[in-house]
């Protein structure tokens, strides 16, 4: 797909990943809004970057994409490719007693169910262009679960699941939308991966931002169905060769990071 002169929509475009690649597809020519649930930190985003639009929206609340898809249906008719990037991530001892029930299910609120509502939603607008797009980033963690955040693997995980079942629902309803799943490694200068600094992990399989969106980028004008970026090209072979001793390495890795996080392990 061409990417100039396109009209893009970025959910958790003000920040990370979403807005460096809110930033790229700008310069590249492109309409851009991003949407974000901070109206704070989308009028930061603005001052600092007059070129970008933005849409106050929180994605895991129903309520806020019914308003997000009647703006985008009124103001953005054109809307052709919608980059689905918002997602928390939390560590998690799972036999820490303090944590509620109730605290597990932030991210698949926001992580999985958000992308759902807001493909869902959008589907018949771009249905209604003669080329569209639609990037579901899901990450290294749907091929392999961080020990430390098993919430958020399980979330990536499903959102491969779901993309896949989309791009074959897409196929058979014979409509014009490429359907991409853009898998990151741990990706530095992000508030996801801080726990990460410094170690293993970081030093070996980790990525710029600069890099993941050269890589989403070419994939995408190339219509790629899925990009492994990065270390994620290494891992994916890796899991097919040695599924369970990346696990438990990968494993190991993970809650190392945690406990030294929290000092519950010398460094």
């Amino acid at each position: 797909m061409k990417l100039t002169n396109n009209t893009i929509m970025i959910t958790g475009g003000t920040s990370g990943i979403g807005l460096a690649f809110a930033l790229r597809l700008l310069d590249m020519g492109n309409r851009v809004i991003v949407v974000g649930r901070n109206q704070a930190k989308i009028d930061n985003v603005l001052s600092l970057h007059p070129g970008l639009e933005a849409i106050r929206a929180d994605i895991s609340q129903t309520a806020d994409v019914t308003a997000l898809t009647n703006q985008l249906e009124r103001d953005y008719p054109d809307l052709n490719l919608i980059i689905n990037s918002a997602g928390i991530m939390r560590q998690y001892d799972l036999f820490d007693p303090e944590i509620a029930l109730t605290d597990l299910t932030s991210e698949v609120t926001t992580n999985l169910n958000g992308i759902i509502y807001v493909t869902k939603s959008l589907l018949p607008l771009l249905s209604r262009q003669p080329e569209a797009m639609l990037v579901n980033i899901s990450s290294l963690l749907s091929l392999v679960s961080a020990a430390d955040s098993p919430i958020y693997s399980a979330t990536k995980a499903g959102i491969h699941m779901y993309t896949d079942a989309l791009r074959e629902q897409v196929k058979a309803n014979h409509v014009n939308i490429h359907i991409v799943e853009l898998l990151p490694p741990l990706v530095t200068g992000t508030n996801l991966t801080q726990q990460y600094d410094k170690t293993f992990l970081d030093k070996f399989a980790s990525s710029t931002t600069t890099q993941l969106v050269n890589a989403g980028i070419k994939g995408m004008q190339k219509n790629k169905p899925q990009i492994d970026a990065g270390f994620t090209k290494f891992m994916r072979v890796s899991m097919h060769l040695v599924p369970r001793q990346v696990t438990h390495i990968w494993g190991q890795q993970t809650m190392t990071a945690f406990l030294k996080k929290h000092k519950l392990l010398h460094a």
